[in-house]
């Protein structure tokens, strides 16, 4: 309860309207007496006090209406827990969509002092930092709801790789206590060729198809391409998005095919009218500066593929952002996709003759635009090895217990997830428990009043 002292005005105020129910007020009767037919005709009403209650009905209605309403404003809750500990696990919302798995591990955590939370966190598999800012909100939402807890203890379920690393790095100071990290283990390679580096870097070719001898973007692929080429790689140069796609498989079997037209949209962008000119590209953390002109932007069914993330039949992932924070490639992967291994489309005009892709800013965008598909990442194990228990086939509730039981070091003080801004903000546990109550007041004061008038009438 965040304000007793509103539940404890209430239940005075309703013990003060009880005593007054105790004073009877009446109209005394009228008698027949010769020397009052000289009084002002008037109500005479007296004040006296009775042994039991009077208009019980009413009281009882009067209190009804003020013991809901102090408990609604006072934030009560419906069942109160004396949980101790709270024992949070955070994984990717591929693993927590897995119901039977989120109760088992629920089940196989709890104990008597601890309340056990299982959540999902988007974007994990992207920078394992998305799970700690997920896990800092929910510590903080509990803590608020349940002020007995005094600690809590986090258990993160991550995938082995991804794309970045840097928002773990920067969110894990904020943590205040001891993070317990599984790895799930990456699935199994397929046999690779032990030859050396440098004949697996002369079959990693990148072919560039529709280019003319004064094209910008055959000119950066010689000087940069090479640098971030893991897979075979075919960049289209043809004006119309037919041709692009029908390549066949034999032109990129595993290995990214991009669209980037010299004249005209690729496929799924529409015509920009009027085109408006952008100061800067972003990609793979790199910054390229120069005269753009945006002449394509993502047509509807390509935008919404971009807002809906990894929940689009094909998904959808930009590579490149203009300043503005507009797409300016993206890339295509699923079972729907037009050709094999990924598409990318790239909406990025270069005029011919022009050295802008030759300048050291434009390698992060090479690098990204012929990087193996999905981008390139990263193993987690190097930013979380501080905090990593094992890596497991399956992130199992056994193995989560396993690392949880008996490990109630540097746990997080529940105090750091309190604010002085948090104590005003609480409300009732359920949500809709306080505006029942004040429903339930209103309710009781209309039936009082209907009920008042009516007396008064007769």
């Amino acid at each position: 309860m965040a304000f007793p002292w509103i539940l404890g005005a209430a239940v005075a105020a309703s013990c003060g309207i009880t005593l007054l129910h105790f004073l009877s007020v009446r109209t005394p009767p009228a008698l027949a007496l010769p020397t009052a037919r000289f009084v002002t005709t008037g109500n005479a009403r007296a004040v006296a006090r009775q042994p039991r209650l009077n208009d019980v009905l009413l009281l009882l209605l009067r209190v009804l209406a003020l013991l809901c309403a102090g408990a609604a404003l006072s934030g009560v809750r419906w069942q109160q827990s004396s949980a101790s500990m709270l024992r949070l696990v955070v994984a990717d919302d591929a693993q927590w969509g897995n119901r039977p798995w989120r109760d088992s591990v629920a089940r196989t955590l709890a104990r008597a002092d601890a309340m056990v939370e299982v959540h999902g966190a988007p974007g994990v598999a992207d920078d394992p930092g998305a799970a700690l800012v997920a896990a800092t909100q929910h510590a903080a939402r509990a803590v608020a709801r349940h002020p007995a807890l005094t600690a809590v203890e986090l258990t993160l379920l991550l995938p082995s790789s991804a794309a970045t690393t840097q928002g773990y790095t920067a969110w894990r100071p904020y943590w205040p206590g001891a993070v317990r990290v599984l790895l799930s283990a990456p699935p199994p390679r397929a046999a690779r060729d032990t030859t050396t580096g440098a004949s697996a870097s002369a079959r990693a070719a990148v072919r560039v198809r529709g280019g003319t001898r004064d094209d910008a973007v055959t000119a950066a692929v010689g000087r940069w391409a090479p640098v971030g080429a893991l897979q075979d790689v075919v960049i289209e140069r043809a004006p119309t998005a037919d041709r692009a796609v029908s390549a066949d498989t034999a032109a990129a079997p595993v290995g990214p095919f991009v669209h980037w037209p010299a004249d005209g949209v690729p496929r799924g962008w529409v015509p920009r009218a009027p085109a408006d000119s952008v100061g800067a590209l972003a990609a793979a953390g790199g910054v390229l500066v120069g005269p753009f002109v945006r002449r394509a932007t993502p047509g509807p069914q390509l935008a919404a593929r971009i807002d809906s993330g990894g929940r689009a039949a094909v998904p959808v992932q930009v590579v490149a952002w203009w300043s503005d924070g507009l797409p300016a490639a993206v890339e295509e992967r699923g079972e729907a996709r037009p050709v094999a291994g990924c598409l990318r489309t790239v909406a990025v005009s270069v005029p011919r003759g022009s050295d802008l892709l030759l300048s050291p800013g434009a390698r992060p965008l090479m690098n990204a635009l012929v990087a193996p598909c999905g981008g390139v990442r990263v193993a987690s194990a190097l930013a979380i090895a501080p905090d990593m228990v094992r890596p497991i086939a399956v992130p199992s509730d056994s193995a989560v217990a396993a690392v949880s039981a008996g490990n109630d070091e540097r746990l997080a003080p529940a105090a750091a997830f309190r604010n002085a801004q948090s104590r005003w903000q609480r409300g009732s546990d359920p949500w809709w428990l306080a505006p029942a109550l004040l429903a339930l007041a209103l309710l009781a004061l209309a039936a009082e009043w209907l009920l008042r008038d009516r007396e008064a009438v007769s």
